[in-house]
């Protein structure tokens, strides 16, 4: 058997090493097979997901079937090697160890010296680095509980990594360096990257899922036998349910069909208004929110910041962490718990008011929908979430915030990984889950790995004749995209064939045989799904908005004379300096240093600003933009404004923004200026990753929306400010990881 652990919360114990062997590059792109035989007691549905990709297959009942699955890795001749060893617990030999918080990294001073030292999630979030040149300590003092991936990078390319299982709380990496030469049971490894943990799901109607993590390699895998047990089936009637010492209330809710949506014949928000003839099914629903207590009781230590009242509402949870805690109470209760869907929330706040704690006390809650201006109509809608594909997008959230209005109509925007929402659970009476949506414990947060090497070809855009980079359907866009790119350098954009290349792993270009060149900043959420900015007009292949790649109709490679490498290639651009030369990134030299002159305001009475009152939002932002310091708040009337990002600023190849506080709080973007002066950004904080904004230059006075914003919005926002509220949230920190540099350096 595979090793498999079934729990999405892995369990706290000593400090935790695995070694692997590993060569990462980008110079290719290697696709190989795992071979994986599943036999199921019951007719059901296998599936691995990993990064954005998801194989899957129907297995008959007690029949054996073969999932294909496939093993991503990229690939040169420059080997980054990791030590290779056995699992081995606290205080085993090994280059690492440790417990109680305290975890000691022992490096050769000749192959690690100037040591690179991150932590990152399991999910690929950085929340810790540091540069060990002596004896010292990398620390963080506020890490969730959990199991992080720790990376030592050092000289001459040499590696190595392993998975620590921390109990909360502080954590200090102790870093030593020591002369002699590495044990030979310590040698570094030169193996191509074989192994990979993917997650499994096996799921049937009418049955309890089967979740783990299945360690997988090329090849042939050994057998999974697995049995799933029928799930409880609950009566049509409301019932308590019991965790450990918590009991919390499922309510009834007998479906119909309703109007959702503001039915008032005046003051509706645009992105509210009524659409009849929705119908949900019959379903549960929490009659209060989950509380701290509950989150306590099912997640154990890995819990949220605000403990202090075990009955108030647990918030402060991204969209994720939300379905986690769902499908973790899902296993603990054999029930199918999962997030409230819009229409479900507002037919329970219209249909059913008494019965339910909380709606209508301001609160906001998570909502399965992807967000739209309009709602979604139909039977037991969930929005555009249909496929796991398309969940890594801003979602719904239920603003209950509206006075006195019963008809608790407000709906907000929220990216994934935004905090604050409060969690209200469901579950189908009549079936597993709403027709479309994926069980609970198969949505799992994106996972994009470790970033290429900063090349001319990043290698993740390559599609081949049977896909295509294209906008997702009902995803919010501006222009449209198709783009089919092959290794070898040759590109078609629409019917429109070329040639491209990237600069620093995060501009495309598009370099047409005639025509103008196309360029795209870029931010990959997985292997599949990106988002992007450009600063072009409409007639020149504009296009803001998410990405994703997927199968489409066969293209032959189309025959392009005169095809040039990818440096080659940004070389012969006119603006190939200024623009598109590679950058050390990790170490940004002051030559790199500018300041594009086209973010500046124009002063004391302009400002940058979006307009969300257009689209029915409450929210508006504005950003005040100087030479000696960058400002950008979001604002809210009765609520006052938040800031975002201040402090001094830089750009990098008129694409690449970064403003740091004088406290230290970074915050990194993509940015670009069109000819019309519209500001579009596309942001790397980990509260909003890959989401775009745009900005107009207005002057303060009648062209701000003082109905909707007041003087808020119309007044420059003070300089010298405190650093933004993210500054000490886990969630709010930076995650943009750079590329880096080949062998020979970047140049």
């Amino acid at each position: 058997m595979g090793t498999k652990i079934k729990n999405r919360i892995f369990p706290a114990a000593f400090a935790v090493v695995i070694f692997t062997a590993a060569v990462v590059s980008a110079q290719h792109i290697v696709v190989d097979t795992a071979k994986v035989p599943f036999q199921v007691n019951v007719a059901a549905t296998v599936k691995a997901i990993k990064s954005g990709e998801v194989t899957s297959k129907d297995a008959a009942a007690g029949a054996e079937v073969t999932l294909a699955v496939p093993m991503v890795s990229f690939l040169s001749g420059s080997n980054t090697g990791v030590l290779s060893g056995a699992r081995g617990h606290a205080g085993a030999p090994g280059i690492v160890s440790g417990r109680d918080g305290k975890v000691a990294v022992r490096l050769s001073a000749q192959s690690y010296k100037n040591a690179d030292i991150s932590l990152y999630t399991v999910n690929g979030k950085r929340v810790l680095y540091g540069r060990a040149s002596a004896a010292q300590s990398v620390s963080r003092r506020d890490l969730t509980a959990g199991v992080y991936l720790l990376s030592v990078k050092g000289a001459d390319g040499n590696a190595l990594s392993s998975r620590v299982t921390h109990l909360g709380g502080s954590l200090d990496i102790n870093v030593a360096f020591v002369n002699e030469a590495v044990s030979p049971a310590r040698q570094l490894a030169k193996e191509s990257m074989a192994d990979d943990e993917w997650h499994v799901s096996v799921t049937a109607p009418g049955y309890n899922d089967s979740i783990f993590y299945l360690k997988l390699h090329k090849g042939q895998n050994p057998k999974q036998t697995i049995t799933l047990r029928q799930s409880q089936r609950v009566t049509k009637a409301s019932f308590k349910e019991t965790v450990g010492s918590v009991t919390f209330d499922m309510v009834y809710i007998p479906g119909g069909e309703f109007t959702i949506g503001c039915e008032k014949s005046s003051g509706c928000p645009s992105d509210a208004k009524a659409l009849p003839g929705v119908r949900v099914s019959n379903y549960f629903i929490g009659k209060a929110e989950v509380t701290n207590g509950l989150w306590k009781a099912v997640m154990g230590s890995d819990g949220l910041p605000n403990y202090a009242q075990n009955n108030s509402s647990a918030t402060h949870m991204t969209w994720y962490e939300a379905i986690g805690f769902a499908c973790k109470l899902s296993q603990m209760t054999g029930k199918k718990y999962r997030m409230v869907t819009e229409a479900e929330w507002e037919y329970a706040a219209k249909k059913h008011l008494d019965s339910l704690k909380n709606i209508g006390s301001n609160s906001e809650e998570w909502a399965y929908n992807s967000w739209k201006s309009t709602h979604s109509g139909g039977t037991d809608p969930i929005g555009d979430n249909g496929s796991l594909e398309k969940l890594h997008t801003q979602k719904t959230r239920r603003d209950a915030n509206v006075g006195n209005d019963n008809n608790i109509t407000g709906r907000l925007i929220r990216s994934i990984e935004g905090v604050g929402p409060a969690l209200r659970l469901a579950i189908s009476a009549d079936m597993d889950y709403p027709p479309g949506m994926p069980a609970t414990c198969d949505i799992i947060p994106p996972e994009l790995g470790a970033e290429p090497e900063n090349s001319y070809r990043d290698m993740r855009w390559v599609t081949g004749s049977d896909k295509r980079w294209a906008t997702p359907s009902g995803a919010t866009a501006i222009g449209s995209l198709d783009i089919r790119v092959w290794e070898d350098g040759t590109a078609r954009f629409g019917s429109t064939v070329g040639q491209w290349f990237t600069s620093n792993n995060m501009a495309f270009v598009f370099v047409p045989n005639s025509g103008s060149v196309r360029k795209y900043g870029y931010i990959f959420v997985t292997l599949k799904d990106a988002s992007l900015i450009s600063d072009m007009s409409y007639q020149n292949g504009a296009y803001i908005g998410r990405i994703i790649k997927e199968d489409a109709s066969h293209v032959d490679k189309p025959a392009v004379s005169n095809l040039k490498s990818g440096e080659d290639l940004a070389r012969a651009q006119t603006n190939f300096e200024t623009e598109y030369k590679i950058i050390d990134m990790t170490n940004i030299p002051a030559s790199a240093k500018m300041q594009d002159e086209r973010l500046l305001d124009g002063g004391p009475t302009k400002g940058w600003f979006q307009n969300n009152s257009a689209a029915g939002g409450v929210h508006h932002y504005r950003k005040d933009v100087d030479l000696d310091e960058f400002r950008f708040t979001v604002n809210q009337p009765g609520m006052g404004r938040t800031m975002l990002a201040n402090g001094t600023w830089f750009t990098v190849n008129k694409t690449f923004l970064r403003v740091t506080h004088s406290g230290g709080y970074t915050c990194d973007y993509l940015y670009a200026v069109t000819s019309d002066r519209t500001f579009y950004h596309n942001s790397f904080q980990g509260y909003e990753r890959g989401d775009f904004r745009m900005f107009k230059i207005e002057t303060n006075g009648d062209a701000w929306p003082t109905t909707s914003c007041g003087s808020l919005c119309g007044e420059e926002i003070p300089k010298g400010l405190g650093a933004s509220i993210y500054a000490t949230m886990a969630n709010g920190r930076s995650t943009f990881v750079p590329a880096p540099c080949p062998a020979g350096g970047c140049r």
